[in-house]
């Protein structure tokens, strides 16, 4: 049942959940996440609950001093776009080290994650809070820990008012009965992160069947088991979700779809249906990467970008690995405003890609501990003495043919060697996916295809 934000529950412990969510459909791209977090209270004490710490900026004026005007938090936003999207990076490279995930698919919305961290920041303190706060990049000299809960609330504000596609980010809190929450963490985390607020009997069931409907109805369907049981000791759970649906402005032809061959690797390769166009469409060789580039929009508003490595290079080919070793922030950044339309032939496969990620490992290795063991210090949050058990993250990707259509310009593009490495892109080998915002650069999903018949 929905409670009141600024009010809420009684005593106990563990687990907080956040949960990521993707998934495209038909040449219309759904995305779906949620990313999941469980506190439990503490091995020493068993009184150790989530803690939230907030920081209050006071400015005091003497005399007939006068104080310049600050400037609107928009002009501030682009710090907040590069924090996040260094944070997906160092998660995608964090992500890729860990032997399960070497050779495998990966899809995930690093929006969802650091936003996640960033509202539990809201209730860390100590050194947790400056883990927290270090972790997703946080510079305290660009701006203050209220104008980054400032920004993304602005950011969920303004992704809300889009048309032209279907986007729905948000999250949700579940309380135990037995855990007293701080009013001033409720009303935080309600009024910077829109959080939807619930009080639940951990011990029941009927708990677990509520969270995953709840995650079900966010994705549109895409994600319809968030979790899968929760301990009984369970005081809060901590959710995110992030839905995408976009049609391509212009759609591929089914008739042109046929049966093709994927290469994983020199060694293996998977059937694949590929789909085809021949259009004037956004494209960009990076020569620093050797990897080809496409741009893909979805009606003015978000855009996907793939890179694939080029094997047919005069100098050494690069391979996926390369690619993904090299690749920073920066370089989506300059795709951005590199990428020109010109007549090109591509050939994407249709992909249905579903992932699941143990973050607590992966958010360990990023400096951010203490938040997993009984160090844990979230006195923002409640009196009591908690820590996150659990950390989950799931994520979903679907791409076919359909979309919408848009008139096309043709420029041309220029490159050494007299050697054309954009009269076709082929996506036939592991390449790189990116959602992006058209407005800010934001990146809301992030991957790569090794193999688009693989099952997780």
């Amino acid at each position: 049942m929905p409670i009141d934000l600024t009010a809420a529950s009684s005593d106990s412990r563990r687990e907080l959940a956040v949960r990521l969510k993707s998934s495209p459909s038909p040449l219309f791209v759904q995305y779906a996440d949620s990313t999941c977090w469980g506190f439990r209270p503490s091995k020493e004490t068993m009184e150790r609950n989530i803690i939230y710490l907030w920081i209050c900026a006071f400015a005091v004026v003497h005399g007939n001093q006068e104080t310049l005007p600050q400037p609107p938090i928009s002009d501030k936003l682009p710090s907040l776009i590069k924090m996040n999207n260094d944070f997906a990076f160092h998660l995608y490279k964090k992500l890729v080290e860990m032997p399960d995930y070497q050779s495998k698919n990966i899809f995930f919305s690093p929006f969802s994650v650091s936003m996640a961290l960033s509202e539990l920041s809201l209730g860390a303190g100590g050194e947790t809070r400056k883990q927290l706060l270090s972790g997703i990049g946080y510079n305290s000299s660009v701006f203050s820990t209220e104008e980054m809960h400032r920004m993304f609330h602005s950011l969920l504000e303004e992704i809300d008012q889009r048309t032209g596609v279907d986007i729905d980010v948000g999250s949700a809190l579940y309380v135990s009965d037995k855990l007293k929450l701080l009013p001033e963490f409720l009303e935080k985390i309600k009024e910077f992160y829109h959080s939807d607020g619930f009080t639940v009997d951990f011990s029941v069931k009927e708990t677990v069947d509520k969270i995953n409907t709840y995650v079900k109805d966010k994705t549109h369907g895409k994600i319809d088991r968030a979790v899968d049981d929760l301990e009984s000791d369970t005081l809060m759970f901590l959710l995110t979700y992030i839905f995408f649906q976009g049609k391509w402005d212009m759609s591929f032809d089914p008739s042109k779809t046929h049966q093709s061959t994927f290469h994983v690797d020199a060694e293996t390769t998977v059937p694949v249906q590929m789909m085809y166009k021949y259009a004037s469409l956004k494209v960009f060789y990076d020569d620093e990467l050797l990897s080809k580039v496409l741009c893909l929009d979805y009606d003015d508003s978000f855009s996907m970008f793939l890179a694939v490595p080029d094997i047919h290079t005069f100098f050494e080919a690069k391979t996926i690995k390369d690619l993904e070793k090299a690749i920073s922030r920066q370089h989506i950044e300059k795709w951005r405003t590199s990428v020109n339309k010109r007549k090109v032939s591509i050939y994407v496969p249709k992909l249905s890609l579903k992932t699941s990620y143990s973050l607590n490992d992966i958010l360990k290795g990023l400096g951010m501990a203490d938040m997993f063991t009984d160090n844990a210090n979230f006195t923002g949050m409640s009196e009591e003495n908690i820590f996150i058990s659990k950390a989950m993250h799931k994520a979903t990707l679907d791409i076919d043919e359909k979309g919408t259509t848009a008139a096309a310009v043709t420029t041309a593009s220029f490159t050494p060697y007299s050697y054309n490495p954009l009269l076709f892109l082929r996506f036939d080998n592991p390449f790189m996916i990116f959602i992006t915002d058209q407005k800010n650069g934001n990146i809301l999903f992030f991957g790569k295809v090794v193999n688009p018949e693989e099952k997780q």
